[in-house]
């Protein structure tokens, strides 16, 4: 008798899984969902679930993996849209509060306790890939086309400034363990921004931005 044929896998069972697996992981962490809790949210026996993904871990992994390829589309799309960078730069940190998880420390906690170091690694460059290298571009983009001209002496080195915003955004406005906000999430990426740009006196600052740029421009 020949050996049986693996059965082809099915991409909407697999989507599910994922998705409900994403929403369990955000929710929870990492350590305290089980592969049967996902099975059982997705309604497939435990074997049936293993026919799609190995492990935990590789499961854990492909989520993460999906979500930071959905934020690498969504940031190119804004870094590639009309506007100024300081404008573009505001989009970028509205998608990120927007969609990150409720509990970012927890997140990273779990992968750097709970997984191995290849899928760590994988991560770390998927994180540079979605994040990092599209707000490095766009402060780049500022210095070449002079739009923070005046703003920071020396101007602004791409790679540490976005480094500097992404720590700038570590909790999800309303959070665990965190105030409810009421503030609009558009005005939390503007603030965000005019800090980073021109200090904690930002209103002041900006005004004094133009009012530079308006001198440099008539001279």
């Amino acid at each position: 008798m020949g050996r049986r044929k693996k059965q082809p896998l099915d991409e909407a069972t697999r989507a599910m899984i994922i998705k409900t697996a994403h929403d369990l992981f955000m929710e929870h962490g990492y350590r305290s969902v089980t592969t049967r809790q996902i099975a059982e949210a997705c309604e497939l026996t435990q074997p049936a679930m293993y026919h799609y993904f190995a492990d935990k871990e590789a499961l854990y992994t492909e989520v993460l993996r999906t979500v930071t390829e959905e934020t690498k589309t969504a940031m190119h799309d804004i870094v590639d849209s009309p506007g100024t960078v300081r404008e573009r730069l505001i989009q970028v940190v509205a998608y990120i509060l927007l969609n990150m998880p409720d509990d970012l420390s927890q997140m990273e906690r779990d992968i750097r306790h709970e997984l191995r170091p290849e899928n760590r690694q994988l991560i770390t460059q998927w994180w540079r890939d979605c994040y990092l290298l599209p707000i490095a571009a766009l402060f780049q983009e500022g210095q070449q086309t002079g739009q923070f001209r005046g703003i920071m002496e020396g101007g602004l080195d791409p790679y540490p400034s976005a480094f500097t915003l992404l720590s700038m955004i570590q909790r999800k406005p309303g959070g665990p363990g965190g105030p409810v906000s009421t503030v609009p999430i558009e005005m939390l990426a503007t603030r965000t921004i005019d800090v980073l740009l021109y200090g904690l006196a930002s209103e002041l600052g900006r005004e004094e931005s133009k009012i530079e740029q308006k001198g440099d421009e008539k001279e």
